[in-house]
């Protein structure tokens, strides 16, 4: 039996468990590759991780499998990192949010989290709707989120806030709304160059960051289980993607404030039984 094959072998009594890559930056063939996409990354490197036999060994349920070493975190006081994450939801559910601060903090050994981006999940479509139905309906399904965002903030869990890919409208509309404003914009820049002045001016007014990111929407969460199923012909049905999908995943980055360095990125994917 392959590694591959055992580490599935393992998985297959788990309802729920959460995969953590460690540090991305570690691995050479990683740093010298230029990604189209984060979901590119992270897909060379589970391939990597698991073709090399990852560290993990604990198949706990609920539990999260650390692939490979992370110690570059005890390099550093915690005053003198800062840490950021975001996380890519698959539903509009605040038990998403907990759980994917509340993983972070425990793999990284942190009592706060300096920046929390939140991409949330996409809106579906009804026929026939007017633009202006659909902007509140949209508002509708943001305010729970963005309001335990707040509650966040307010324990000290997290500094700031972020959101991603939010028109000048969305962000108008929470501005207005919350007590909290959000500190970050992640923009994709698909097609063009440049920040729609609109947006851009309403940014420059209330001080919120436009960082440009080349994250797919909606991430690929649930064809991250699949690159398992192919790095070994050990590996095939039915232990692979039936059994399981995607809830969230969060992309974190720690920097070393008075360098500017990044000395850590990473993943975490948390992965669902599916129901019979």
């Amino acid at each position: 039996m392959t590694y591959c094959h055992q580490f599935l072998s393992n998985l297959s009594s788990l309802t729920r468990f959460r995969l953590h890559t460690g540090n991305v930056n570690g691995y050479t063939q990683l740093k010298i590759r230029r990604f189209e996409t984060s979901a590119e990354e992270l897909s060379a490197c589970l391939d990597l991780q698991l073709s090399s036999n990852p560290i993990a060994a604990d198949f706990k349920e609920n539990s999260c499998l650390l692939l490979c070493d992370n110690d570059h975190m005890d390099n550093y006081e915690r005053d003198e990192i800062k840490i950021t994450m975001k996380v890519f939801m698959s539903a509009w559910d605040t038990q998403q949010i907990d759980q994917a601060v509340t993983s972070l903090k425990e793999q990284l050994k942190t009592k706060d989290i300096e920046v929390l981006i939140l991409s949330f999940p996409e809106l579906d479509l009804i026929d026939g709707e007017s633009e202006d139905d659909e902007h509140r309906r949209w508002f509708e399904k943001v305010k729970p989120l963005y309001a335990y965002m707040e509650k966040l903030v307010e324990t000290s869990e997290i500094a700031s806030i972020g959101v991603s890919d939010f028109s000048a409208r969305q962000l108008k509309e929470v501005l207005g709304q919350f007590d909290v404003k959000p500190s970050i914009n992640h923009v994709r820049l698909d097609g063009c160059c440049q920040v729609p002045p609109e947006l851009q001016a309403l940014a420059n007014d209330n001080d919120v960051q436009l960082l440009v990111h080349n994250d797919p929407t909606p991430f690929p969460t649930n064809n991250i289980f699949k690159t398992f199923c192919e790095i070994d012909n050990g590996c095939q049905k039915p232990m692979c993607s039936p059994l399981f999908e995607t809830t969230w995943l969060s992309r974190y980055s720690v920097w070393v404030r008075k360098r500017s360095i990044m000395t850590s990125k990473g993943y975490i994917v948390q992965f669902q039984r599916k129901h019979e």
